[in-house]
């Protein structure tokens, strides 16, 4: 869980303290708007935060991991249909596989968080 936390955590972290490098770096689709790469790291912060909450309440891990996956999943799909607008269509396909994969990983993890005793 806690390794699981990383990612959103300092993304998130990245998009509200430096939301122009997130944009250029990471989240580059136009227009610019820094105000909404901010919207999108207080929620991956928060997510983030959770999950490392979760590393200490188990009965918190099958439900944030099942929010996770629908998370994972409907941004994979938002970036399957944008993928010419990434900076390189490898790049947008490639970033949509790696949201998918996130996607199944976090179904997986759910799937066995909810069969653990």
């Amino acid at each position: 869980m806690i390794l699981l936390a990383l990612f959103p955590l300092v993304t998130g972290v990245l998009a509200l303290l430096a939301p122009a490098t997130f944009f250029e770096q990471i989240g580059r689709y136009a227009p610019e708007n820094l105000h909404y790469v901010g919207d999108v790291g207080a929620f991956s912060a928060a997510f983030g935060a959770a999950l490392l909450l979760a590393a200490a309440r188990p009965a918190w891990r099958v439900p944030l991991l099942v929010l996770g996956a629908g998370w994972y999943a409907l941004h994979a799909l938002n970036h399957l249909f944008d993928v010419d607008e990434a900076r390189s269509q490898a790049r947008g396909i490639a970033d949509t596989v790696a949201l998918a994969a996130g996607a199944a990983l976090h179904a997986a993890l759910a799937r066995i968080a909810g069969a653990r005793p």
